[in-house]
């Protein structure tokens, strides 16, 4: 499968200067832009927990409605956004906001969340159409066929160790105990085994290499990567047909909103000014 998926300075700065800006004022704008409604749960020390942010936090905590929570379980949820609370409060206090730090994680987490957002709401209002879907299962599908190999290798630093190993299989050893004690390749830990993967998955000399070789046989001269050197057993080879779209629709589906959300997010860039560098001065 494809895998796809202006300067901060003066947004940080808002963060960190944000907190001197006039009380009644802030009262005011905070009013309007409110999302939550006028029905609350609690507050403390005059700040409202509202009674829609209080379901949402059930939901997401305890995956059930808050109209369907015990008395407990309304009260534990209560007294823990109680806590947040607290603790927030004591945070602004002490000036935390007003820390870079803070105000650099906070900002990154806000990008973070209002992107993921944007996203999920853009591919909801252009969720992937059938004909999309069908034309990005033919552009992969000679990934979804084709040869595919089943093999084992060993990876060792130095060429003489390899030698050294294919003359120890020679002699009767067993490929996957060599790999074990021997490979410094993840895989070694399991045998050396790589699974089933198709030659354009590997790095060309590994690749040809095991194109060249017969089912059951190891290479009888080492193989060069840029990982090592290597000591390859071919197990298995099938020549496998496509599967149809339906058993493939997830993933399909993950590509073509994978490449619209780039499509998406190159429109944004074409419309945007983009200024790169510092100019504070």
């Amino acid at each position: 499968m494809n895998k796809h998926y202006a300067s901060a300075s003066s947004l940080l700065l808002a963060l960190v200067l944000g907190g001197c800006a006039e009380t009644e004022q802030a009262d005011s704008e905070a009013a309007e832009a409110n999302p939550f409604g006028e029905a609350t749960v609690a507050t403390i020390n005059g700040a409202p927990i509202y009674a829609t942010f209080f379901d949402a936090y059930a939901t997401a905590r305890l995956q059930q409605p808050a109209e369907d929570l015990s008395d407990d379980d309304r009260d534990l949820l209560l007294e823990e956004l109680i806590q947040f609370h607290l603790l927030a409060g004591a945070a602004i206090e002490e000036g935390l906001p007003q820390e870079l730090d803070f105000a650099i994680e906070q900002e990154i987490q806000r990008l973070q969340m209002l992107s993921r957002a944007m996203a999920t709401r853009y591919l909801d209002e252009n969720p992937p159409t059938s004909i999309e879907l069908q034309d990005a299962y033919e552009q992969n599908i000679d990934q979804l066929s084709g040869v595919q190999y089943k093999a084992r290798h060993i990876l060792v630093d130095q060429e003489a160790e390899a030698v050294a190993i294919i003359g120890e299989l020679e002699g009767g050893a067993d490929f996957a105990q060599l790999a074990m004690e021997r490979s410094t390749g993840p895989s070694g830990p399991n045998g050396g085994d790589l699974g089933w993967f198709s030659a354009d998955t590997m790095v060309a000399p590994f690749s040809d290499a095991v194109v060249a070789m017969e089912v059951g046989t190891y290479s009888q001269q080492p193989v060069q990567t840029r990982f090592g050197w290597h000591v390859i057993l071919l197990e298995e080879m099938e020549d496998r047909q496509p599967p149809g779209l339906e058993a493939v629709r997830a993933d399909i589906t993950s590509v073509v909103e994978q490449q619209k959300v780039e499509a998406f997010l190159n429109s944004l860039r074409e419309a945007a000014e983009i200024v790169l560098g510092d100019e504070s001065g």
